[in-house]
């Protein structure tokens, strides 16, 4: 029998989706929760732990990639048939790498939360606290705060050129939050266009709801528009997810006319792009967008937190009554707490200054870690140095597949991911390997542990 209700814990300081990964993953491996059990739709289980769903959402998507759980489209999510895992013997026979890696590291797409500014974060939550106290527990407007709104078109046209007012604004639940509700109120055929290997969230929400999927392979510099375009296409074409190249601005004009011709839609999940470490940031899509067919989804868990959980639109003026009426009676699923410090936060200039300081911390690391990545032997696999971005995509060669290595490089304490985890059609094998949670110094020894398991799983096989 399952107990839901102590996946999660008040005093743990994990964030709240890794609680629950931990806590399901830990009863399936113990027998608590049976082959073939159907687990609570994510919006149930959500309330019933008083968590966004999104948290949910993550959660479930990392043990289904972690191959934990099975996502059966227009069914649920099942569990799979995994053997309960035995305490090891007192002398494990396996190989044991030479610099032991700390638990978590290398972990693809999360900020390091030793560079958020906790002093001038609580110093805006006290000053909201103490001049506009309602701020923090009342919320009239279904878009969000209208301070933090204003604060966002501002910082948008600072760092990625859209001009925008803080009507065309929606404060989400996070970024997925965000692709999730363009992607209901856009999709009216039943069909989308996706990056392939892209975003596992958007292909699980389109394989849920028996949408088509016109599949756009990506290469170096990301995406080739479809000679038929679809009604809506996402995109990231400042820093394509997972493979990491920027689409050139002739092939982002060629999507926007094609959508503009087909009077459809895209969506540009802008996830990370204030991560560029040579030259300055590539103005969004959304700036070249002057026929209104392009909505802007940006995030604050990169940049900032994921214990905030914010994420926003940004609509062309021609959809803001659409999904104003769509939103009358609900909101985006946005905490209403951390809205208006946060708006006060990018006010003061405290946020701007975050992210310089970050994104000097994460150039330093990332230098360290394609370094280190340079030296591994060239009939392993090879990588793209495209100076920006939270993790690196190290393609295998030689046929060979990135499940088994990334089994074994979690057991030994280095969360990477498997590119084929992002790619429906299991093609894309390669590893994605994250940098900023670690110090410069530490980065090329943890990379010879994760070497060394390649290694062994070689000569394994």
């Amino acid at each position: 029998m399952s107990d839901f209700a102590c996946l999660l814990s008040p005093e743990d300081p994990t964030p709240r989706y890794q609680q629950i990964c931990d806590g399901l993953r830990a009863q399936i491996t113990q027998g608590q929760l049976q082959p073939g059990v159907r687990l609570p739709a994510s919006r149930a289980l959500s309330q019933d732990l008083g968590v966004a769903r999104s948290t949910v959402v993550t959660a479930y998507e990392q043990l289904v990639a972690e191959g934990y759980l099975e996502s059966r489209p227009g069914a649920g999510i099942f569990v799979c048939d995994i053997t309960p895992i035995a305490p090891p013997a007192a002398e494990p026979a396996q190989h044991i790498p030479s610099s032991p890696a700390l638990p978590g590291v290398l972990s693809p797409g999360e900020p390091d939360p030793d560079v958020f500014p906790v002093q001038p974060w609580a110093r805006c939550v006290a000053r909201v606290a103490r001049n506009t106290p309602v701020a923090l527990i009342q919320l009239e407007d279904p878009f969000g705060d209208p301070e933090l709104r204003r604060e966002i078109a501002a910082y948008a046209g600072r760092w990625r050129g859209i001009t925008a007012t803080a009507d065309q604004v929606i404060v989400t639940g996070g970024a997925t939050a965000a692709l999730e509700l363009a992607m209901i109120l856009l999709v009216e055929d039943g069909q989308l266009a996706l990056e392939t290997p892209g975003y596992t969230p958007t292909h699980h929400f389109a394989a849920a709801r028996g949408w088509e999927v016109d599949w756009l392979p990506v290469g170096k510099q990301g995406a080739t528009p479809p000679a038929r375009p679809a009604q809506v296409t996402i995109l990231t074409p400042s820093h394509q997810f997972p493979l990491g190249g920027t689409l050139p601005v002739p092939m982002r004009q060629a999507f926007l006319q094609a959508a503009k011709d087909r009077g459809g839609w895209i969506i540009e999940d802008d996830f990370d792009s204030e991560f560029r470490y040579a030259g300055q940031p590539v103005p969004a899509m959304a700036a070249l967008d002057h026929g209104g067919r392009c909505v802007y989804v940006g995030t604050f868990s990169k940049t900032f937190s994921h214990a905030l959980r914010l994420g926003y639109l940004i609509l062309p003026q021609g959809l803001v009554e659409r999904f104003r009426a769509a939103l009358s009676q609900s909101s985006g699923g946005a905490a209403v707490t951390a809205q208006r410090p946060l708006a006060e936060f990018l006010a003061s200039g405290q946020y701007d200054r975050h992210i310089r300081r970050a994104r000097r911390l994460y150039a330093q690391r990332y230098t360290a870690a394609a370094d280190a990545l340079e030296k591994w032997p060239a009939d392993i696999g090879s990588f793209h140095r495209h100076e920006a971005g939270m993790q690196i995509a190290f393609h295998l060669s030689n046929d060979m597949r990135d499940t088994p290595i990334v089994t074994a490089a979690r057991a030994a304490g280095i969360s990477i991911r498997g590119l084929s985890s992002c790619d429906p059609s299991g093609q894309a094998q390669g590893l994605l390997i994250g940098f900023c949670q670690s110090q410069p110094d530490a980065i090329s020894g943890q990379l010879d542990s994760l070497l060394g398991i390649i290694r062994q799983h070689l000569r394994i096989t």
